[in-house]
């Protein structure tokens, strides 16, 4: 698979993750009713079409299920020097550390850093840069602490 097809699978799974936190929905369900009505269509004329790898999507959702999340938050709220929780933080920010860490904690020492490049690149499309720079953060202390 090449790289920009991993991108944008990677961002469908920031997607779906952050629809699942909105609404609390099955992210399963989220993952077939995305790939149902929304994989390889154009949104408007000035889009990309919607692409993504589905077994790889399906790969990283896996390993975003099988996250100890109260476990993790708790982690991640052991790192930071401020006082609002992760629980509190922006559903976009958490979905990016969540999908992250996730398939980083599921993949080879030697990708680790492809992975998280790409995470933080697709960050900049959501966020501003101050949290970027907090995710690159939070990632970097939890990958190098396992």
């Amino acid at each position: 698979m090449n790289n920009k097809l991993k991108s944008k699978t990677r961002l469908a799974a920031i997607q779906l993750v952050s629809q699942h936190l909105i609404n609390n929905q099955d992210i399963e369900y989220i993952k077939n009713d995305f790939d149902k009505y929304y994989r390889n269509t154009i949104i408007d004329e000035d889009s990309e079409k919607i692409e993504y790898n589905l077994s790889f999507l399906s790969k990283l959702i896996l390993y975003f299920k099988t996250t100890d999340f109260k476990n993790l938050s708790k982690e991640i709220n052991s790192k930071i020097k401020f006082d609002r929780k992760f629980e509190k933080w922006d559903n976009i920010v958490q979905a990016i550390i969540l999908i992250s860490i996730s398939e980083i904690r599921n993949s080879n020492k030697e990708k680790i850093k492809i992975i998280l490049n790409d995470y933080i690149e697709i960050s900049k499309s959501f966020i501003n840069t101050n949290e970027t720079k907090l995710i690159n953060s939070i990632l970097d202390k939890l990958i190098n602490e396992k």
